[in-house]
């Protein structure tokens, strides 16, 4: 920095706030300006004030609620509060009681939590087995929407108590920090939770959390004199990168502060997208690798023994409130011993364990399962926190690709590359959250960013919900919004050929004037609907199919032309019409199924769960047959086998009448749960013994019992000698045996699928097979034609390429 740097402060942005004549002028007298910062593990709200002469600075203070403790008799007072929920059957606790009784209860049933994370996906309801159902005296909890309302009614009640306690109850203005990289569907949802509670909000008092938290952090700077000061100088301007780690999110923020002739600026330059991330994952990967198998090993017992919900609802939930407590003593211990936030002391690579006193009992309606002694080494949790700050990027953690962890450098990486910025650019790196107290994310930050000044300040929990008490005041006490908010993805179309074009920008300063885009046409005569696919990000993730249909006879001529307008509100809430030949169709907002792209087969699944969901709800938690065997065909057709096969269990359970048992079998099979196959396929064939199950149960004994699997195949053969499976697989057991019999066998086989190729009925399976028996018997020829002209899975789209609309060129002719 030059000579002439000077310290940033919240007054150089906003110098109005220094005038104790505007403080008192009526914009601000006989209010309170709250803020709120609605945390995934932990929510706390402020309280801004401008009190004093020119020079005073703003003054914020944390508001504590009374939390009922885990008895439901005793209270607490706390400036922290747990964002959890239960319900012990008699009464409705909230916070620091409920959070004791986090991992005692269960989930989604007399508990929730992290519902701030599954804001935005319509799942119906997604707690159908709630003990709060439809119409309880005391609260209805069937979806996440319907947690955060009641969550939010409490926290309403605490802080109107609060004011209570100052005599006259005064205005109140509230401001509510959010994540960042939150897209539409769920700000919606969380506005919708708030305004039910009775908490109104103005048209941009939401501030995303990583600028709340610079706001708070340039006050506190400025009034503690503890923290490092922002230098700016007249030269050039700074570039600030905001790391925002909490328990459910993880929001990079990149901002530019500089000076102009009108003084002191600030803007967002870029902000990363969303991914779920957070220190509760850090806890899950936790107890997936480590606590889980000694779980399992202690006990003599196999992760194929239980089904994944079981491991999901049953053992995780008890694994992981061990996890974040060795998780939490490992941190602390390092950390009091890092000399620099760069380099980690020995003890961070040891063999040394940290261990827990008590054991973790699981009960599960078969087992009952008993860890004794929890216990993680430094060195497994320097493995495991590798996995966060390694390269960007995604980590599987378990089959069929139900647990991914991110980098935290994928976000990282995403908000700079939106920003244009090299990492050595950024002069700044502000670290928030409490997840970012962990040592392992401090040091990976200090060496990604080692030409950068670090910033830790000694409260990392609380300058958010500050920030946005300050954000309240000088929004709704000046008209004013130190920091624009902007959008973090760009908007997109989709015109003929799967070709995007760009509606609103990344980076576009919101609230934005509508946004006109009229170069659009049909692209045929005769089309009778023209869809227009709008999308966030990419062209993979659709948001929104807007259709226009055409009067009755009377469908569009080629080329006409279709006027789209698109807006986003303050609140980043997107508003999209389209108007053609004056017919008018609008699209509010989005609405997602979930909060990242998906495909053709998640969006199937995500729509069956969402029926099942709502289904068992209605009928007291039962999920319904038709529902479950939905969700069954999703499974299937998404290709996860093992949830397919848990999903037909379930039904079999609940519904005992079927006979899925091959089904089962052949989903656990091919999900590599190869004993739990052979338990199904067996099952299958002694309660209907046929060609099918004879021979699945003989492929499960094909490598570990050749003689049962020869019988069984004996058995195939005499029940139906035109059964071509039996002949293909048995037919070259006995080739490689020297056995005169087998290439007759895989002859007859190949005999069976290739009159079937040529009459045009093979099956979609079966042409891997009919390659294969004509490899076995020397014809390569017919194999490679056969594999050439296998079909592939056409996936249906979410709308029809014929249908969408084309730009015009320069001549104000369609292109082709």
């Amino acid at each position: 920095m030059s000579s002439t740097s000077t310290a940033l402060t919240i007054q150089s942005l906003f110098p109005a706030v220094r005038n104790a004549g505007i403080g008192q002028s009526g914009t601000t007298a006989g209010k309170v300006f709250v803020g709120i910062d609605f945390g995934t593990s932990t929510t706390v709200i402020s309280v801004a004030q401008l009190i004093g002469g020119p020079e005073a600075p703003i003054q914020v203070q944390p508001v504590w609620t009374e939390q009922l403790q885990a008895d439901g008799i005793g209270t607490e007072s706390a400036d922290k509060l747990p964002s959890v929920i239960a319900w012990n059957g008699e009464k409705l606790l909230i916070g620091n009681g409920a959070a004791e009784l986090k991992h005692q209860l269960k989930r989604g049933v007399n508990v929730w939590y992290s519902f701030k994370m599954e804001l935005g996906e319509d799942l119906g309801s997604k707690y159908f087995n709630s003990e709060l159902k439809r119409n309880h005296p005391v609260a209805t909890i069937l979806k996440p929407t319907d947690a955060a309302t009641v969550f939010f009614t409490y926290l309403k009640k605490q802080l109107d108590q609060h004011l209570d306690k100052l005599g006259s109850r005064p205005q109140v203005e509230y401001a509510v920090s959010i994540p960042a990289s939150f897209e539409a569907n769920q700000r919606r949802d969380l506005l919708d939770s708030l305004a039910a509670a009775g908490i109104k909000l103005g048209s941009q008092a939401l501030i995303d959390e990583p600028n709340a938290a610079f706001l708070s952090y340039l006050v506190a700077s400025t009034a503690t004199e503890r923290g490092a000061q922002l230098l700016l100088t007249p030269d050039y301007p700074i570039h600030l990168l905001v790391f925002d780690f909490g328990a459910g999110t993880c929001d990079v923020s990149v901002l530019e502060v500089g000076t102009a002739l009108q003084g002191t600026y600030s803007k967002n330059l870029a902000i990363s997208r969303f991914e779920k991330l957070g220190g509760d994952d850090v806890d899950r990967l936790i107890a997936l690798r480590v606590l889980l198998p000694q779980l399992l090993e202690e006990n003599g017992v196999s992760i194929k023994d239980f089904r994944t919900p079981q491991i999901n609802k049953g053992i995780l939930p008890r694994l992981l409130k061990a996890a974040e407590e060795l998780k939490i003593r490992l941190c602390k211990q390092v950390a009091m011993e890092m000399q620099t936030a760069s380099e980690l002391p020995m003890v961070a690579g040891s063999e040394t364990a940290v261990t827990l006193g008590t054991p973790i009992e699981v009960f599960l309606p078969k087992h009952q399962l008993t860890l004794k002694q929890p216990r993680l080494s430094y060195r497994e949790f320097r493995e495991l926190m590798g996995t966060f700050t390694g390269k960007a990027g995604r980590t599987t953690a378990r089959q069929e690709g139900q647990d991914e962890f991110v980098s935290i450098f994928s976000p990282v990486e995403s908000a700079l590359k939106k920003a244009g910025l090299a990492k050595s650019e950024v002069d700044y790196v502000l670290l928030i959250g409490g997840s970012a107290k962990n040592p392992y994310i401090q040091q990976a930050l200090a060496a990604y960013f080692d030409d950068s000044e670090l910033i830790i300040p000694q409260d990392l929990q609380t300058h958010v919900a500050a920030g946005a008490a300050i954000h309240s005041l000088i929004y709704n006490g000046f008209g004013k919004n130190i920091i624009q908010p902007i959008v973090s993805e760009p908007l997109l179309i989709v015109t003929k050929g799967g070709q995007p074009e760009v509606l609103v920008k990344a980076g576009t300063r919101i609230p934005c004037e509508p946004v006109v885009l009229d170069e659009l046409v049909t692209q045929r005569d005769g089309q009778a609907q023209i869809e227009i696919p709008i999308c966030v990000s990419s062209t993979d993730k659709v948001l929104q199919v807007l259709k226009v249909f055409a009067p009755a006879n009377q469908p569009f001529k080629a080329g006409t032309p279709i006027r789209l307008e698109c807006s986003i509100s303050a609140d980043k809430l997107v508003h999209v019409q389209a108007t053609v030949n004056g017919q008018v169709v609008r699209v509010e907002p989005m609405n997602p199924f979930a909060n990242r792209a998906l495909s053709t087969a998640e969006r199937m699944l995500y729509q069956a769960e969402r029926n099942a969901n709502i289904a068992a709800e209605q009928q007291g938690g039962k999920p319904a047959q038709s529902t479950l065997y939905k969700l069954f065909q999703a499974y299937e057709f998404a290709d996860n086998h093992l949830r397919a096969a848990e999903t037909l269990e379930l039904i079999q359970e609940l519904y005992p009448t079927n006979d899925y048992h091959n089904n089962i079998g052949y989903h656990y099979d091919m999900a590599g749960h190869r004993d739990k196959g052979q338990h199904w396929y067996e099952q299958a064939y002694l309660r209907s013994p046929a060609p099918v199950t004879a021979f699945n149960l003989a492929m499960s004994f094909r490598y570990t019992k050749p003689a049962r699997y020869e019988e069984l195949m004996e058995e195939v053969l005499r029940m139906d000698p035109s059964y071509p499976y039996a002949p293909h697989y048995y037919g070259e057991h006995l080739m490689k045996r020297g056995d005169g019999r087998g290439r007759p066998l895989v002859q007859k086989a190949f005999d069976i699928f290739n009159a079937r190729f040529e009459a045009g009925t093979l099956g979609s399976n079966d042409y891997h097979r009919l390659a294969d028996c004509a490899r076995i018997l020397g014809d390569k020829a017919t194999a490679e034609r056969v594999e050439s002209s296998a079909p592939t899975r056409q996936e249906k789209g979410l709308y029809d390429d014929e249908n969408l609309a084309q730009l015009r060129d320069n001549t104000g002719l369609a292109k082709l």
